[in-house]
């Protein structure tokens, strides 16, 4: 695929589950657990990922207001 391509799916996929994968992050939830949810039919790399950034940009958030 080429770069637009993966763009426009990597945007689709965030719009379709990125929204429910924060939510439950926020509740508490594991990787696995969001996986064993059933809520989210993405491969585990890309639940992870979005994992991932959303931590990295809640962090990041946070440490700008302690400051």
């Amino acid at each position: 695929m080429g770069y637009f391509e993966d763009a426009l799916r990597n945007f689709v996929q965030d719009f379709q589950y990125g929204g429910a994968i924060r939510h439950m992050v926020d509740r508490g939830y594991t990787v696995d657990r969001i996986i064993r949810s059933g809520e989210v039919s993405l491969p585990r790399e890309k639940i992870e990922e979005i994992v991932e950034q959303y931590l990295r940009e809640k962090n990041s958030k946070e440490q700008s207001i302690d400051e």
